[in-house]
């Protein structure tokens, strides 16, 4: 799998402080307090069309199956639905659904298909992005094809033609500011399905697909299988089948928002402790003002005083927050300069992550990005 181990898991939070060297309550940061589920086509379109159903049909059940899991499980949870019944709803509209619930967390589901080729199966997540590959662009443009339902589609889509492969170099220049937690939850979902139905690993993919395009939070597409092939077909279509995909992704849903939620803090201001010796210790005091990017290279329930306890030989500072120590290295105010420190310290510390902070408080990459331009 591409991206399950090793990525960029951007789990960025706002946090406050009361007064300067204490932590406040901590507060709802981080929490996940609504998901949009998208059961995909519907309605007029039928979607992938197997030899004894259409993708439309097994996407609405498995959909609901996974909301219902996911409201028994956690009852704090609002769960909307683009569509709970068998209705066309536009493209450009299911990600309107969403922002409008204020959702914190969008996903699609979807069943694949082959033309001819009966011999092709496994499950694939993609998130939002450029494609790195013809087969990968190809599905894109399968799943685009919706919007050919909708009247004036190249009004309304600005031109977009689904079936053009140079329409697609509008995603070249996205900025997707929920790519680190959109491959998490990919992560986490291609495991479980793989690991629940023992179908083919076709692994967590990057490709241009409409539905995820405008939606303001973490957002993935899952492809549940390939309709064209007949024993997934069969497996796609029975209930046993659906319960199996529904609970892997709401146990999924589960292992996301725990990590999440864990790892939601509040920073402590150490500004004005006093400054130890590099290499000394670990923990070292940095100032908290202004606005500076870091890597996370790892984390502890309580402080670290030996330096060798982080399998990391360089410069390391301390973020202490709610219920966590955190420790950070490669501290700049550039974000380019950043990316270049993830991956260099990457080489040494597999599971670490960029964050930003902005006087004393954690805050998202893609804010910190635009604040870092108005104060240039």
């Amino acid at each position: 799998m591409i991206f399950r181990y090793g990525i960029v898991g951007v789990l960025l939070f706002l946090g406050m402080l009361s007064f300067k060297g204490t932590v406040c309550a901590q507060e709802s940061y981080g929490k996940i307090k609504c998901i949009c589920i998208d059961a995909g086509h519907g309605g007029k379109d039928p979607g992938c069309v197997g030899k004894v159903s259409y993708e439309k049909n097994i996407t609405l059940k498995v959909a609901l199956k996974v909301g219902k899991l996911i409201r028994e499980k956690h009852p704090d949870v609002k769960v909307v639905y683009t569509r709970d019944k068998d209705v066309f709803i536009e493209l450009g509209e299911r990600g309107k659904i969403a922002n409008k619930h204020k959702a914190d967390l969008f996903m699609s589901l979807h069943v694949n298909a082959v033309p001819n080729n009966k011999s092709v199966s496994g499950i694939e997540t993609y998130v939002l992005g450029l494609h790195k590959t013809e087969a990968n662009l190809k599905v894109a443009m399968k799943e685009n094809e919706v919007i050919k339902y909708e009247d004036d589609y190249s009004v309304k889509y600005s031109g977009f033609d689904p079936s053009r492969a140079e329409s697609y170099i509008i995603f070249s220049m996205m900025q997707n500011l929920y790519l680190g937690n959109s491959l998490r939850i990919a992560g986490f979902v291609q495991d479980e399905l793989i690991s629940a139905t023992h179908n083919a690993d076709r692994s967590v993919r990057q490709a241009g697909y409409l539905v995820l395009k405008d939606v303001a939070m973490p957002a993935i597409l899952i492809e549940m299988g390939f309709i064209s092939n007949p024993e997934e077909e069969r497996f796609l279509n029975t209930a046993d089948g659906q319960n199996k995909i529904a609970r892997s992704v709401a146990k999924a849903f589960t292992a996301y928002k725990e990590e999440l939620e864990r790892n939601s803090a509040v920073l402590v201001d150490h500004s004005d402790e006093t400054e130890q010796e590099e290499g000394e210790k670990v923990g070292t005091p940095e100032r908290t003002d202004g606005l500076f990017y870091a890597v996370q290279i790892a984390s502890a329930s309580s402080k670290i005083k030996d330096a060798g306890e982080l399998g990391y030989s360089g410069r390391v500072s301390e973020l202490k927050t709610a219920d966590r120590y955190r420790y950070y290295t490669g501290k700049t105010d550039s974000y380019e300069e950043v990316l270049q420190n993830l991956e260099r310290i990457r080489k040494k510390v597999k599971d670490c992550f960029v964050i930003a902070v902005y006087n004393g408080k954690l805050i998202k990459i893609g804010e910190a990005k635009i604040l870092e331009k108005k104060l240039k």
